[in-house]
């Protein structure tokens, strides 16, 4: 099992005309049947917006299939493609090996740790004991397979990072998140209202 999380960055107007097409065009053509999507969140700053989605595959040998099977279906290649792809400013894949199962799309913080070569397996440990004794609400923990495989990523409910201590210099990167619906294109104007005002 793997699960890739699709980052985008857009300008808050190329945002909401990619919204509309993830929500209209994108999903109703994705379904489940190219990969299973986890949750959906946003990142706002600065004048940016960041939308990162998580999907989930078998392994990386069945996303790769799956992923060649989309590119046949006209209209992801004729019309989402073409409309989409000139609105993404900045576009970054990570593939990562669930580690904790993503128990709730909920999730409003994301904790990126940045750890020493050979210390992930060790700070994944830590962080488990801190989730298992009931000090923090992670929601799903993931080792980086690409592109840094010295990271480790924590979904949670709480903005302060679970503890680790690895004996030698890291670095935790909290970024605080908007967990996106995509169940019905109506949460369309919801979502906006809660991102931009």
């Amino acid at each position: 099992m793997i699960d890739e999380l699709r980052e985008y960055r857009f300008t808050p107007h190329a945002w909401e005309q990619y919204w509309e097409l993830f929500v209209n065009l994108c999903l109703p053509i994705r379904q489940d049947n190219y990969g299973v999507l986890q949750g959906v969140w946003l990142e706002t700053e600065a004048g940016s917006v960041t939308f990162r989605h998580l999907w989930r595959y078998e392994s990386l040998d069945e996303r790769t299939r799956l992923r060649g099977e989309l590119l046949k279906v006209d209209t992801w290649r004729k019309h989402f493609l073409p409309q989409a792809a000139p609105l993404v400013s900045q576009q970054q894949l990570h593939v990562l090996n669930p580690h904790r199962a993503l128990g709730e799309a909920t999730a409003r913080y994301l904790h990126t740790y940045w750890c020493p070569t050979g210390q992930a397996q060790n700070a994944i440990a830590q962080i488990d004991a801190v989730i298992e004794q009931g000090r923090h609400g992670a929601c799903g923990v993931w080792a980086t397979e690409f592109s840094d495989p010295n990271q480790v990523w924590v979904l949670g409910t709480q903005a302060a990072a679970p503890q680790v201590d690895l004996q030698v210099p890291f670095a935790i990167h909290t970024r605080t998140l908007v967990p996106l619906s995509t169940t019905v294109a109506p949460n369309l104007a919801e979502n906006r209202k809660a991102v931009f005002f």
